[in-house]
């Protein structure tokens, strides 16, 4: 589901990214459209057997797709003299590009060929009543990163708090979709008088030219381009360098007190994170997931046991998905998630010990679990809880967020958080907003 939403997000919002560095890093370019690659049965359909490309299945008002004069049901089938093989050789292409350069295309349009030239018009800026948003950027050592900084337009220097997503590869950036629970989570936060950065992935977003795609990058890798980050925006006139605070959003969480050993950071708040060894991490959450498609008893161990026999594979005998899923046909569907992201990050990941790094941390943290979250474990939060006072007494605060699935949003249960979510459940930011007042103070 993650690699789906990439796409479509990736192809609304613009291209995968290629090494630059972070001066006055331009804004993406924005094709616009909705896409599906060409099946050989709508290939037959459309009557256009032997042609490759991709089908537009809508265009966005305001867009370079509008401007060059695509419409609903074309096929693009060249770009600049390039064959599109598919969706994600398509991204792959726009990765070259920047906003103001021109192009040609090929479209297959009624069966007919049609040819043209257009401009790649810049990705839009998020805009928000009341605040300031300020496109930054900063250099790390696998190229420029992008950060998305939201603040009330007042004197002084003003606390922040940066925003470390999941393990996906998606972009923060999100001018089409302000209903977004972490755009609602940090709007609610910079209108209480905090600055609050999205640090976006590497290879992501406006990160253009960038040296590693992020499927590429390393776990170390990213968790350097945070840090990166950090000390940029500390430089700057309008922010407190010593009133800095995380908030990590599950994967978020575990970089959060790596990030936290090389800049100096006054509070982490990690919310449907990893509190445990990788391995244990995902059996726990094998069975909660199998709770959420309400699996039985016995369905639920035997799954657990395939899986856990799966990763061995994959960490213990350093076998690729590919190879695994030739012999085990079961672990094709099992072992997906790793594919999300390299080898290298993976075992990085697998090689942590996450109370280590959180004896190390200092500072105040709260740890926030989601009671419909079946994507994390209600007990990793209570070791890290545990981690910290045991380490820092009196540091670490634990809390439960009714009726909240892992994205933050309203779902009254496991299943329906899979089933039917519901909307940003403000009650996230509340708990999170008492918690910076008060160690804020």
């Amino acid at each position: 589901m993650e690699r789906f939403l990439k796409l479509v997000i990736l192809l609304l919002f613009g291209g995968l990214c290629v090494c630059a560095t972070a001066q006055n890093l331009s804004r993406r370019v924005f094709l616009g459209i909705r896409m599906e690659n060409l099946t050989d049965d709508t290939k037959t359909l459309m009557g256009i057997e032997g042609q490759s490309g991709i089908l537009i299945s809508e265009v966005l008002p305001n867009s370079t797709a509008v401007s060059a004069g695509f419409k609903k049901g074309d096929v693009l089938s060249s770009l600049n003299g390039v064959k599109i093989k598919n969706m994600e050789h398509l991204l792959a292409e726009l990765a070259k590009y920047s906003s103001g350069d021109a192009f040609s295309y090929e479209l297959i349009r009624q069966k007919k060929s049609k040819s043209g030239k257009s401009t790649f018009k810049a990705f839009p800026e998020e805009k928000y009543s009341g605040l300031q948003t300020i496109y930054t950027e900063s250099n790390s050592p696998i190229g420029a990163q992008r950060i998305i900084l939201t603040k009330q337009d007042k004197p002084g220097k003003q606390p922040l708090i940066v925003f470390i997503g999941g393990i996906g590869c998606y972009s923060l950036d999100s001018p089409f979709d302000t209903t977004r629970s972490e755009i609602q989570l940090l709007n609610h936060l910079s209108r209480s008088g905090f600055a609050c950065a999205r640090l976006e992935k590497p290879g992501m977003g406006d990160n253009s030219n960038h040296c590693k795609s992020c499927q590429e990058v390393s776990f170390m890798e990213e968790s350097d381009s945070y840090t990166a980050s950090i000390e940029e925006l500390k430089k700057r006139p309008d922010i407190d360098p010593e009133r800095v605070y995380i908030i990590g959003h599950s994967m978020g969480g575990v970089f959060a007190p790596l990030v936290a050993r090389k800049t100096t950071i006054k509070g982490i708040i990690s919310y449907g994170t990893i509190g445990s060894n990788f391995n244990e991490y995902l059996v726990k959450t094998r069975r909660t997931i199998a709770d959420a498609y309400q699996m039985n008893p016995v369905e639920t161990d035997q799954m657990i046991k395939e899986f856990c026999e799966c990763s061995a594979l994959y960490f213990g005998e350093n076998k690729t998905t590919e190879e695994i899923g030739a012999t085990r046909e079961v672990c094709k569907e099992y072992l997906g998630i790793f594919d999300l992201r390299s080898r290298s990050y993976n075992q990085q990941l697998y090689a942590l010990n996450l109370p280590e790094e959180w004896s190390r941390f200092q500072g105040k943290s709260l740890f926030l679990w989601g009671s419909s979250d079946y994507i994390a474990s209600r007990e990793d939060h209570e070791i890290l809880d545990k981690t910290v006072n045991y380490y820092h007494k009196g540091n670490s605060t634990f809390k439960v967020v009714e009726h909240t699935d892992h994205g933050m949003n309203k779902a009254k249960s496991f299943t329906e958080a899979q089933v039917a979510p519901g909307s940003y459940n403000p009650e996230t930011a509340k708990i999170m907003l008492s918690w910076l007042k008060e160690t804020d103070a």
